[in-house]
């Protein structure tokens, strides 16, 4: 790919107009998508102006609504106009939201100048919240009534599908608009024209309401894979639909979001190449102190087992694999858990089925690597700690992975998702605990006060 858009980057450094046209017809959306962000600003610029206007809506439609903000405040008028002309409605409705956090002015001029049935469209999509069925849908779908014949369906098509988003399924509504069924392009090809709709559709359709969240929307079509989902408001009544290719950035989004999360970073939406230092450390910071203060419980521990520590002072070799491991199998089982909440693999009625399942493999974990610990500690030539650090390790493993595993079921039912704040807690739980069982038993197995 990169050898391919050289002679584009040869042509903006250049600054040849001519050539850069001529390349940027035939070069794919996606293509400059892939190499946008190591475009300099001025010539994401001239690209985004000197594009087809059918492909510039379809970079621009992939950007993120900070830069698509300043685009529309800063592009020529006529390509801004343009690119209003060609976004489909949702993407608009998006883009304008975005001009509106930053300038209401601007995104009031912009509204004006689209004709009022464009305008009136836009202004109903932005009243949902984005993550929800309505923030994520276009009202550019195709509806016809049951009374009509399929001969009736395919000419109506003609017309309508040049501003339809999609037109492979066609849904059947009433009178005042409500979701009746729904119809494939391919049941209309294959039926007799003189057949009513009402004979061929199907009346069982799956569908969103406004207010459904777009996680279970996406759960929706993929359980049902589907490439298209109806939404209706409250009255039943269809007033769009989401496409596959909105939910797929819902999932990146919604993945991004965990992982973000797991990993004690406190800005879902945060993209790390248009992030500052400052915003950085605002995102960071607040769990690493909660995580360093209650750290500060395991030096307290120590110095409570102080005078044990004195007389063995071998314990003390094998605090670091013994806290580590048991971190780590408490964070494997609560990822375990938690994808298996998200997906409804699980649910929280299942929590004796996981705390049984899980006591059987955290024993059989615990016996495994306390094995292979205790190989170690004889050939440390420590064998008088080998049945207290056995013993420890067993306990330690068996007891966080029992964490790891009812810790997201517990937050889950207190309503706190458990991605934001599991693994930081079962890392501290994990020290904190081991500390305690090691030394405990310690003390109990070696007489050592």
């Amino acid at each position: 790919m990169e050898t391919s858009l050289s002679p584009l980057r040869q042509a903006l450094q250049e600054g040849d107009t001519l050539k850069l046209q001529r390349l940027l017809e035939e070069t794919h959306p996606q293509d400059l998508l892939a190499v946008w962000d190591d475009l300099e600003g001025e010539h994401r610029y001239v690209v985004l102006t000197l594009l087809p206007k059918d492909r510039a809506a379809e970079v621009f439609a992939n950007l993120p609504a900070e830069e698509q903000a300043e685009y529309l405040k800063t592009l020529p008028p006529w390509r801004v106009r343009e690119l209003l002309e060609e976004l489909s409605l949702d993407d608009l409705a998006d883009a304008l939201q975005a001009v509106e956090e930053e300038d209401p002015d601007l995104a009031r001029r912009l509204k004006e100048a689209l004709d009022p049935e464009t305008r009136a469209e836009v202004e109903e999509l932005t009243q949902y919240e984005e993550d929800e069925a309505g923030g994520l849908m276009t009202p550019e779908y195709v509806a016809v009534r049951e009374g009509m014949t399929v001969e009736e369906v395919i000419r109506f098509l003609r017309r309508a599908a040049p501003d339809a988003e999609t037109i492979y399924y066609i849904y059947v509504v009433d009178e005042a608009g409500r979701l009746k069924g729904v119809l494939s392009l391919r049941d209309l090809i294959v039926a007799d024209p003189k057949t009513k709709v009402a004979e061929i559709m199907n009346p069982k359709v799956v569908f969103a309401r406004t207010d459904t969240d777009q996680e279970e929307v996406a759960r929706l079509m993929a359980d049902y894979d589907f490439t298209v989902l109806p939404v209706v408001d409250e009255d039943g009544v269809l007033v769009g639909i989401v496409t596959v290719d909105d939910v797929l950035d819902v999932l990146e989004e919604e993945a991004t979001e965990d992982i973000h999360r797991m990993a004690a970073v406190d800005v879902p939406d945060l993209v790390y190449s248009q992030a500052s230092p400052i915003a950085l450390w605002l995102a960071r910071v607040r769990w690493l102190v909660i995580l360093i203060l209650t750290g500060m419980v395991t030096s307290s521990i120590l110095q409570g087992f102080e005078n044990l520590l004195e007389a063995a002072t071998a314990l003390a070799f094998y605090v670091p694999v013994l806290l580590g491991t048991g971190g780590n199998t408490g964070n494997q089982s609560a990822t375990l858990i938690i994808r298996a909440l998200a997906t409804r693999d699980l649910d929280l009625r299942d929590w004796r089925r996981v705390m049984a399942k899980e006591t059987v493999v955290g024993s059989l974990l615990g016996l495994t690597l306390a094995a292979l610990l205790l190989g170690k500690v004889f050939l440390d030539g420590h064998a008088a700690l080998a049945p207290a650090v056995g013993l420890a390790l067993f306990l330690l493993v068996l007891f966080a992975n029992l964490v790891g595993a009812m810790l997201p079921v517990v937050l889950r039912r207190l309503g706190v998702d458990p991605a934001l704040v599991s693994n930081p807690l079962v890392a501290t739980l994990s020290d904190i605990s081991g500390l305690l069982i090691y030394l405990s038993v310690a003390r109990l197995l070696l007489d050592l006060g």
